[in-house]
């Protein structure tokens, strides 16, 4: 793929293409949710409440979030399970069908989780791991808050393929899934939590949590079809062979991704280990530490440069995998990314770096 582009243009106004994907997609969600609650016998006045309090619960989080960390995020499981459960405890209190409303604001919000992974991929959030081949970020994603140690380098388009296969969810969930109530808000939920497991083992970006080899995500995903199993398996919801077929295979894919070693020098799980031991740069003797992987790293600090050496036990590191980790150092630490590394003897790379360190 070509570089990303940063905005899009309408008339001659520039606009951020994450907003107008946004835009887009409650757009979306609202003609699928009023199209769906018509055949699903939902009167427009409960569902034209229940498409308001769906987007007060998902501003809400959103705002909360932001007053909590002091910056945007969007997580979507997070607001996939608070919309939900808010649109549920609305219709119980309104008197409208809980599962026919839970149907239509599923799938709306497939609908709009579609579009909005297409403002993912032009915006750079959310983005895939370091391949051959994939969309490319540049010095204007960096400023939005794209990884500068992946400035130019191409990264799995995650976004759109995510993009692509929720759309064909949402599809389906309208033509072939059954009107049977609670069907369709069976199908999405669980149909996407297989999705989004897959697809965690291509995404790259360093901010996402792991706990004993899994992602945030996917164990979310494991939590979030075992609800509904155990719904079904209640008689709440249909489906119940389709639903366990789907948390049997989320437990054997769990299982092989939690031995499945980590490889890769920039996979997230490593660069957040390399994040928590990098030490501080300060006179006297280097400070040295070594990740998982053998990489090991020393720190120091002499008339003002700070100096990085970079090394590995085992097979010793490539030019390229050194410049890889310089630039993630730098990022780390503060600074520019830089590809100005010096070779050393014995295999060890050397990083220097005038200017102060900004965590």
């Amino acid at each position: 793929m070509d570089k990303v582009p940063v905005g899009m243009r309408v008339g001659r106004r520039e606009v951020s293409a994450f907003r107008a994907c946004g835009l887009a997609g409650l757009a979306a969600a609202i003609a699928v949710a009023l199209t769906l609650s018509a055949a699903r016998h939902v009167s427009l006045t409960a569902e034209l409440g229940l498409i308001a309090t769906a987007i007060v619960a998902f501003l809400g989080l959103a705002l909360a979030t932001r007053a909590i960390t002091g910056r945007e995020v969007l997580v979507y499981y997070h607001h996939e399970i608070l919309v939900l459960s808010a649109v549920a405890g609305v219709a119980a209190l309104t008197g409208t069908p809980v599962l026919a409303a839970l149907d239509v604001t599923a799938v709306g919000l497939g609908a709009f989780l579609a579009f909005g992974r297409v403002g993912c991929l032009l915006a750079g959030c959310c983005h895939g791991r370091p391949a051959r081949h994939g969309a490319v970020y540049g010095a204007h994603h960096v400023a939005m808050g794209f990884p500068a140690y992946l400035e130019g380098t191409p990264v799995v388009p995650v976004q759109a393929i995510e993009a692509t296969c929720v759309a064909a969810l949402v599809v389906a969930c309208i033509v072939l899934v059954p009107a049977t109530p609670g069907a369709a808000f069976g199908v999405y939920v669980t149909g996407y939590a297989v999705i989004r497991f897959a697809l965690e083992l291509w995404r790259g970006d360093p901010a996402r949590r792991y706990w004993n080899g899994l992602s945030e995500a996917q164990w979310t995903s494991l939590a979030v079809v075992s609800a509904v199993s155990v719904l079904a398996a209640a008689g709440v919801l249909p489906g119940l062979p389709l639903h366990v077929a789907a948390l049997a295979v989320l437990i054997a894919a769990a299982l092989a991704v939690r031995r499945r070693p980590v490889r890769s020098l920039l996979d997230p799980r490593h660069v957040r280990e390399l994040a928590a031991l990098l030490p501080p740069p300060r006179p006297g003797r280097p400070v040295v530490v070594a990740t998982s992987l053998g990489v090991r790293l020393s720190a120091g600090k002499m008339d003002g440069i700070r100096h990085y050496t970079l090394t590995r036990s085992g097979p010793p590191l490539r030019t390229e995998q050194a410049v890889e980790l310089a630039r993630l150092v730098v990022w780390l630490g503060g600074g520019d990314p830089t590809d100005e590394v010096l070779a050393g003897a014995a295999g060890a790379y050397h990083l220097l770096l005038s200017e102060p360190a900004r965590r």
